[in-house]
């Protein structure tokens, strides 16, 4: 199964998205340092794709959960400023806030995957979409006077300014300081 894993994974190219999610099972508590390794390994290993890497999620269960969720938080925080490094990978951050988990503390409740699929759903959007170059103005069209008059192919095009502010005078060379002899 391991190895169907990696060549399926082997075989994507930079229009394909890899998301890691990952839980209390994927992890040990007291050897963070083991799964931030892991998952840079993992990140240098698949440069061909994009790589979607959600953060770890807070432990509300646990009697300690103050204390555990500093050492989530903390790598949390390494893994967002390693990814830095690497430009085919993001670092999807999402909200921890207790209201979207469920009473016992340990899964996301309705609201809160919710959330999270939208989340990602923007950010696959904003992964694939495409750029659109910005209009070409052109040199004909450029407005010099408030009110403008032009004849295009025995057509005037007249545009008036609406605006109520006044509109400052051009400043020419020879009222610039640097132009007096």
């Amino acid at each position: 199964m391991k190895a169907t894993a990696k060549e399926e994974v082997s075989r994507l190219s930079s229009n394909d998205v890899i998301l890691i999610s990952y839980g209390i099972n994927d992890y040990e508590i007291n050897n963070f340092s083991q799964t931030l390794q892991n998952i840079i390994d993992f990140i240098q290993r698949n440069n061909q794709t994009n790589i979607i890497l959600m953060n770890l999620p807070y432990r509300y269960d646990l009697p300690n959960s103050i204390t555990v969720n500093r050492i989530i938080t903390s790598l949390n925080r390494k893994l967002k400023k390693t990814l830095q490094a690497f430009p085919h990978t993001y670092f999807m951050e999402t909200d921890n806030n207790r209201t979207l988990f469920t009473n016992h503390g340990l899964h996301m409740n309705k609201l809160g995957k919710q959330l999270v699929n939208c989340h990602i759903a923007t950010l696959l959007y904003s992964t694939f979409e495409q750029k659109k170059s910005p209009p070409i103005s052109l040199s004909w069209y450029e407005l010099q006077n408030s009110n403008y008059s032009a004849q295009e192919d025995n057509q005037i095009i007249s545009i008036t300014r609406n605006s109520g502010f006044n509109k400052r005078l051009p400043v020419t060379r020879s009222d610039d300081f640097l132009w007096k002899a």
